[in-house]
């Protein structure tokens, strides 16, 4: 089974990667161009794309249908972004980079962290 970095190097940008690596873990089917906008940090350096497709997985898992349901995806998302930020510092694409994080190193990340919330 392919890793959110294999894919990175196979083209995916930063959220497409993770996005499919999620839908090839956990049998899901989200279509990746859902993460398309999101890398490059939302193409102008702000959030990183893993981190942000990390929340389209979550959402698209434990996401809620309607408003009478409870919301389960922002405990794990919670989770995610409080590793994130111990672990680096920052969320954002263009800090990352200037403190010599690349995105291989992100993406796989983000990846190890989504199979620890989801499961």
């Amino acid at each position: 089974m392919k890793k959110a970095v294999d894919f990175h190097r196979e083209g995916y940008n930063c959220a497409e990667a993770v996005i499919k690596a999620a839908n090839e873990k956990f049998n899901l089917d989200i279509p990746v161009n859902l993460g398309s906008a999101f890398g490059g940090g939302m193409a102008v350096g702000s959030t990183c794309g893993a981190v942000t497709a990390a929340a389209v997985v979550l959402g698209y898992l434990k996401g809620r249908k309607d408003a009478s349901e409870r919301n389960e995806a922002r405990t794990p998302m919670r989770e995610i972004m409080k590793n994130v930020k111990e672990s680096y510092g920052t969320d954002n694409c263009i800090q990352l980079k200037k403190n010599g994080v690349s995105c291989d190193e992100i993406i796989d990340y983000i990846d190890n962290l989504l199979e620890n919330v989801v499961k």
